[in-house]
């Protein structure tokens, strides 16, 4: 670090400490439901993939280049995840009618029965999560979430 820093104020710091403290509760929470995807026998990133796919479900399936995008991840490593994930069934993909070069992917039916034990699952491990919390900390979140990302007030 180079120069001279100036000290930073009491309230910057404690605004400092929520963010770091939200920032440790949120990985964590991550790592939970990571850890469900590995027990169900799927990587975090193949977790992701399944859902991507579940959330545009009623839009005839997504488009494997939109997929890359939102992943925001090569085009090699996301093929390779969907790859997997149609060895074990739990996806398909297909051309799409209007252009042939466009390959469009979707969950199976053993895809959904699979996403729908680990949301089961994952409503369970984050309900004991957040249990574990004392009531003083639920409401510092809900309050940093309201203000900063949802701009209901707040600082």
């Amino acid at each position: 670090m180079q120069g001279r820093t100036e000290p930073v104020s009491a309230p910057a710091r404690e605004r400092i400490r929520r963010r770091a403290r939200m920032r440790m509760l949120f990985r964590h929470g991550v790592a939970l439901v990571d850890q469900l995807a590995i027990d169900e026998g799927l990587s975090p990133a193949q977790y992701h993939v399944l859902l991507a796919l579940a959330a545009r479900e009623e839009d005839g399936g997504l488009p494997e280049s939109e997929l890359v995008r939102h992943l925001d991840a090569s085009r090699a490593h996301v093929s390779t995840l969907v790859r997997s994930l149609q060895a074990a069934g739990l996806t398909l993909d297909w051309r799409d009618s209007g252009d042939r070069r466009q390959v469009r992917l979707a969950v199976t039916d053993a895809g959904w029965a699979l996403l729908e034990r680990l949301g089961e699952r994952q409503e369970q491990v984050l309900r004991d999560f957040v249990a574990g919390l004392d009531r003083t900390e639920i409401m510092e979140i809900i309050a940093d979430i309201s203000a900063r990302y949802l701009g209901l007030g707040g600082q």
